[in-house]
């Protein structure tokens, strides 16, 4: 289903743990979480979000991921 929802940079960051700065650096170099730019604003669809949380194994906010046992 598509999500017409968005986040900031600075929303991004947070949500992924990392800084607004490696988002930065990521859009830059054509790599991450594909961004619209509106203005002076990137913002990110949270369906794309999603796909790359799913892809890169990052955990979705609110869900506690379970350690590995090796």
């Amino acid at each position: 289903m598509k999500n017409d929802s968005y986040l900031t940079t600075k929303q991004l960051a947070k949500r992924l743990g990392i800084s607004t700065r490696t988002l930065e650096r990521w859009r830059s170099k054509g790599k991450g979480i594909r961004c619209t730019i509106w203005g002076n604003k990137a913002l990110y669809s949270i369906d794309d979000v999603e796909a790359f949380e799913d892809s890169q194994a990052f955990p979705k906010q609110g869900h506690v991921s379970a350690k590995r046992r090796h």
